[in-house]
């Protein structure tokens, strides 16, 4: 455990861009780390994070997926997509892939987002759903490195973790670029109506086997879904191996 441990800490580290605020330098080294686990097993503490996958609407009925509100309120977002229902998707969303940047696709939704695919891909729905559709957004481009520079004052949340992580991709980025994770299922912890947490579970496209799950902390900010960079050179990714024993929702399209 001790030599797993110690192989995470030096994938979170990469020489190209400081440390493990890059997703792909530890997308790059997971297979390696899975591999060298043999058969040991995680520690106690690495619980699946509980998650509701629905929620009570007025009538009292329990839904799931993306429905159609009778009366849309007013939009808060950017681009002027409204925040339909607040209900938590309990299976796929209806997304489609749609090109952006010069070679990545990212998952759409009509009336949720991308709002704005022009540049880096942006403007989410103010809903659950919006927010699950921006962390795929952000996880695409952030490890395929494309408009890297771009990317960060686009899509995550302003603050000083922000700006660190600014400083360490003005001062070391070259413009070097990868393929994109693949996205195999997600799971959402409603944290109010302007914060939530999706971790989704990655893998690289070589070995879509070797899965982790990534948390996007998100945050309502200035009429979209931003992410919050995390204070500490971790994102708090970890292994998983199994989507249905660990919780997560079958991503889908």
């Amino acid at each position: 455990m001790a030599e797993e441990e110690k192989a995470v800490n030096s994938l979170v580290r990469p020489g190209f861009i400081v440390s493990a605020l890059l997703l792909v330098a530890l997308i790059v080294g997971l297979a390696f780390l899975l591999f060298t686990r043999e058969n040991a097993r995680e520690v106690g503490g690495d619980k699946p994070v509980e998650v509701s996958s629905t929620r009570q609407e007025s009538g009292g009925q329990a839904q799931s997926g993306l429905v159609e509100d009778a009366g849309l309120p007013e939009s808060d977002s950017v681009c002027g997509l409204v925040a339909h229902d607040q209900v938590v998707p309990s299976q796929a969303l209806p997304s489609v892939p749609i090109d952006v940047g010069d070679r990545i696709q990212v998952p759409h939704v009509d009336g949720y987002g991308p709002g704005v695919t022009e540049g880096v891909s942006h403007c989410f729905a103010h809903t659950p759903s919006g927010a699950i559709l921006a962390s795929a957004n952000f996880v695409t481009w952030f490890s395929s490195k494309e408009r890297l520079d771009e990317v960060v004052p686009t899509l995550m949340a302003t603050g000083p973790n922000r700006d660190r992580l600014e400083s360490q991709i003005k001062s070391q980025w070259q413009g070097e670029t990868g393929s994109p994770v693949m996205i195999h299922g997600f799971k959402y912890e409603d944290r109010g109506p302007d914060n939530a947490m999706v971790v989704l579970a990655v893998s690289p496209v070589a070995s879509p086997d070797k899965m982790m799950g990534f948390p996007v902390v998100l945050v309502w900010q200035d009429g979209d879904w931003k992410v919050e960079a995390p204070s500490t050179d971790s994102w708090g990714e970890r292994i998983i191996d199994s989507l249905p024993l660990e919780g997560f929702v079958e991503w889908g399209a």
